[in-house]
């Protein structure tokens, strides 16, 4: 069994490992000044970085919600629109139907196809009898034609289109600021990647070097950062709960 070194052998020991590591350009007194710099540099950058990565998915997650509401307004746009064209469609076979009992003189078929009509052509079918359409050749040749005409559903369809792409463009918006974001967190795993690299080196010059250069980063995505909007924190929190 080998004999322990004695207190003035550790002592002869160190004094040569300090003379060792001053030999080689690494002062001892700088790897504290090393380990502490890196340590909040790490801290710092861990916290922009969780912040980034919470951001892009934040945003992420609203242009998928966004781009799901254009969708539905699209579907629901089409359906009016299709709604739409099956009640004009039966207002013009009500009033062609009219218009050939008219021309046949049968009152009892022009009264039955009166019956068929629509509140929306009943009014402009009015409205287009006042204009006296048998004798005035200025009139309008159909109720169609006629102000009075409306079709609430195409207009329900024609804001339900307006509200898709308006979801449609604030998903791209937000699917952009999702990917500067990620962008931002790429920039900042590569300070950490410099700091976790330059632990395995022994040069102090050598680690001030890559801190300095995380450094460089780090103000770089700070910057960034500061001019990137903030996304809502609140995000997916029921609203009876924000209220409270």
């Amino acid at each position: 069994m080998g004999e322990s070194l004695s207190p003035v052998e550790v002592a002869h020991e160190a004094h040569r490992h300090q003379q060792h590591t001053n030999a080689h350009g690494q002062p001892a007194g700088h790897w504290r000044i090393v380990q502490i710099a890196e340590a909040v540099l790490l801290a710092i950058v861990t916290v922009m970085a969780a912040w980034s990565g919470f951001a892009a998915a934040a945003y992420g997650t609203e242009s998928r919600v966004a781009f799901a509401e254009s969708s539905i307004a699209d579907t629901d746009a089409a359906a009016k629109a299709i709604e739409s064209n099956e009640e004009q469609n039966f207002d013009e076979s009500a009033f062609f139907a009219w218009l050939q009992a008219k021309t046949s003189g049968d009152s009892s078929a022009i009264a039955f196809a009166e019956q068929r009509f629509q509140p929306d052509l009943e009014i402009a079918f009015r409205a287009w009898l006042a204009t006296n359409p048998e004798t005035n050749f200025d009139a309008p040749a159909t109720p169609f034609d006629m102000a009075e005409y409306t079709r609430p559903l195409i207009d329900e369809s024609n804001v339900l289109k307006a509200k898709a792409e308006a979801s449609h463009l604030e998903g791209v918006e937000l699917g952009i600021m999702s990917d500067k974001y990620i962008r931002l967190t790429v920039l900042l795993a590569g300070v950490l990647f410099l700091v976790g690299i330059g632990s395995t080196f022994t040069m102090v010059s050598l680690r001030y070097g890559l801190i300095g250069l995380g450094l460089v980063l780090m103000v770089l995505a700070t910057i960034y950062l500061v001019n990137l909007p903030r996304p809502d924190v609140m995000l997916g929190v029921p609203a009876e709960i924000v209220s409270e």
